[in-house]
């Protein structure tokens, strides 16, 4: 009895096998219309998965976006400190490359315009901007040997102004701009022939230096140098001013004057040569022995 029971299930689970076979062959061949359980199923999944599909690609596009919106902001905030990084360097570089133009220029002047003169070199540290067109502050001192009326030149070798005070550490310079009556500079026309006057004040409107008690009829040409006569007491001389630009009677027309246009830069000013004035010695008389009367007496 439990044999034919148990052949009963086997029998009938090969049925079902040979079933199940059977469909999967019907249904794996490719027909135009899916038969009804097919359709059902198929139509049952396609709802389910329209009903969820919307939603989690929008949750899932939401993440996408404000993952996409960070990884920008740290590409952008990377390539600003990069921007930032390459002004900072360009600045450098522009800077050491103005160095070392000024350095190259302060070398050639100083071996071949000013080998005979004693010279300092100093930096500007500060301009006070009330009075930027008058003073300038320079990095040598008392210390340094500078002193008061010596002269000062741009790092191209062109006057600028004169040393006005010294401290330990620093001192004021008086620019050209400044120019006044108490501190009028000797001045020479280069050329066929030595011309002298005195250079008395300063255009500002024009960037122009006025010389005047010129001479009258000696004739002075546009182009022509100007520098320092060292006639003064105070300026060393041949250190260049200007050129000429122009012209005209003065002194109620029994002299000539002058307007020169200055070679130096007063509004450029990073690095400066201090010349210091060398007066000539002389031997001095020797001291008379005492009761012997000297030759004028």
């Amino acid at each position: 009895m439990t044999n034919f029971f148990g052949n009963k299930r086997l029998i009938a689970l090969l049925i079902s096998l040979i079933v199940l076979i059977a469909v999967m062959g019907a249904t794996v061949k490719q027909r135009p219309f899916p038969s009804w359980p097919e359709r059902f199923v198929h139509d049952s999944v396609s709802f389910v998965q329209g009903v969820f599909y919307k939603p989690t690609a929008a949750v899932a596009g939401f993440f996408d976006n404000v993952k996409h919106i960070y990884r920008v902001y740290e590409e952008n905030k990377a390539l600003k400190a990069n921007l930032d990084q390459y002004a900072q360097v360009t600045a450098e570089l522009e800077q050491l490359r103005r160095d070392n133009k000024d350095m190259r220029q302060m070398l050639d002047i100083k071996q071949n315009k000013l080998r005979s003169q004693k010279v300092r070199v100093a930096d500007v540290i500060a301009r006070s901007p009330d009075r930027w067109n008058n003073m300038v502050t320079i990095s040598k001192g008392k210390n340094d040997g500078i002193q008061p009326d010596m002269a000062v030149i741009s790092s191209a070798g062109a006057l600028i102004g004169r040393v006005q005070s010294v401290s330990t550490f620093s001192s004021q310079v008086e620019l050209l701009m400044d120019i006044e009556q108490a501190n009028h500079i000797s001045a020479v026309i280069q050329g066929p022939e030595a011309i002298y006057g005195i250079i008395e004040s300063y255009d500002l409107k024009n960037n122009e230096l006025i010389m005047r008690k010129i001479p009258k009829g000696l004739k002075i040409m546009p182009g022509q140098y100007v520098s320092t006569s060292g006639m003064g007491g105070v300026m060393p001389q041949g250190l260049v001013i200007g050129q000429v630009k122009s012209t005209g009677d003065g002194d109620y027309g029994l002299t000539q004057t002058a307007r020169i246009t200055p070679l130096a830069n007063f509004y450029q000013l990073d690095r400066v040569f201090v010349v210091e004035r060398t007066f000539p010695v002389y031997p001095t008389q020797e001291k008379q022995p005492a009761g012997k009367p000297s030759n004028g007496g």
